[in-house]
Parts: structure tokens; C-alpha cells; sequence
């Protein structure tokens, strides 16, 4: 392999560099795109425990849609804790409206939506998974979307990379090298 990489010209060796950036950037942009059209941060999310079992398997890909205001008790939603960087994936609960506030009143604006939330697989709602004092999460604040489809499955290859990331540096190396290394 050095020697495929040695019997490149400085041209050809960096016209592979800037190929190999432009399917990273391509890949970023579609992830940004999407991201715009569903107006969720996360678009696709992986399951990564059994909290919703038999609805979602550990490994399932969720597609996330954001564009909805109103969520229904029994929607699934993907949702961030303050203070946590995973998020979690659970079924609607229970919900109300917070009271207006003064100047909602006069705009004519609908009361922050809260949620309460439960794994289908767990015994008790979600409130001990919630900030301190916190009782409900905030539809607006805290939801990254609402789970529209999914694959089955699918999510393990990440699941796999994420926990052993040994093994994610030497997938990424051998795609940068199958990259560099093709010729035209």
C-alpha cells in the first residue's frame, strides 16, 4: 500500500485529498439539509437500549420529523435532558399546556406544551431521567422530533463504532486509504 501511495505524483496525490474532502463536505451538507427540512438538530437517531421494546430494538434507525406543534399522548419522541449527552427515545405519556403568560394572551399564542414520558419497556414514567424539580419536559425546548419511520436494525454498525472506537479509527483509515489510493 506505501508503495501505491509513494507512486503517486504531488498532483494526483492531492487531487485524491480534495476528492476524499468532497465526499466528506457532500455527506455534512446532506446531514445539514436534512436537518433544515425536518426541523430537528438529529434527523436520525439510533436505539440504543431496550426502553422501548417491542416497539424499537437496541440498533433500530429512527427518521425524526420536527414540523408538528401538537404532540399526542402515544407519539413517540426523541428528546434531550439538560445535563446529558444522549438522547432518549420514549412514547408520550401525558400532557398539558403551562399557564399563558400576559403576553401570550394578547398574541394569541398557544402555552408552552409539556410532556411526560415513558420507555414502553419501563415500569415507572420518566421523571427520575429529568432534570432535578423538573416534572415535565418542554415540547419547544427540549424535543429533537417526533419518530416518523425506521429501520430495523440498521443502527448496530454505529452502535459498534461508538463503543469500541478502536475499531472506528481503523474503518476510517481504511476508507481514507481506499480514497486516496484509487485511481482514475
Amino acid at each position: 500500500m506505501l508503495g501505491a501511495l509513494a507512486a503517486f505524483q504531488p498532483r494526483q496525490l492531492l487531487a485524491q485529498v480534495l476528492n476524499f474532502g468532497l465526499i466528506l463536505s457532500t455527506a455534512f451538507m446532506m446531514w445539514k439539509s436534512l436537518s433544515l427540512i425536518t426541523n430537528s438538530p438529529s434527523p436520525i437517531v439510533v436505539v440504543l437500549s431496550g426502553s422501548m421494546e417491542p416497539a424499537f430494538q437496541r440498533g433500530d434507525l429512527l427518521f425524526l420529523w420536527n414540523r408538528g406543534e401538537d404532540t399526542q399522548i402515544g407519539e413517540i419522541v426523541v428528546f434531550n435532558i439538560q445535563g446529558k449527552d444522549i438522547p432518549i427515545v420514549h412514547r408520550t405519556h401525558r400532557k398539558h399546556h403551562s399557564r399563558s403568560s400576559a403576553k401570550q394572551l394578547k398574541t394569541r399564542a398557544y402555552p408552552p406544551l409539556k410532556l411526560l414520558t415513558k420507555g414502553d419497556a419501563n415500569p415507572l414514567d420518566d421523571v427520575i431521567l429529568y432534570a432535578p424539580g423538573q416534572h415535565y419536559i418542554d415540547r419547544e425546548k427540549e424535543v429533537i422530533g417526533s419518530v416518523k419511520a425506521y429501520v430495523p436494525f440498521v443502527g448496530y454498525v454505529t452502535i459498534l463504532l461508538s463503543e469500541h472506537p478502536m475499531v472506528k479509527t481503523v474503518v476510517l483509515g481504511i476508507m481514507g486509504l481506499f480514497v486516496i489510493l484509487q485511481r482514475e
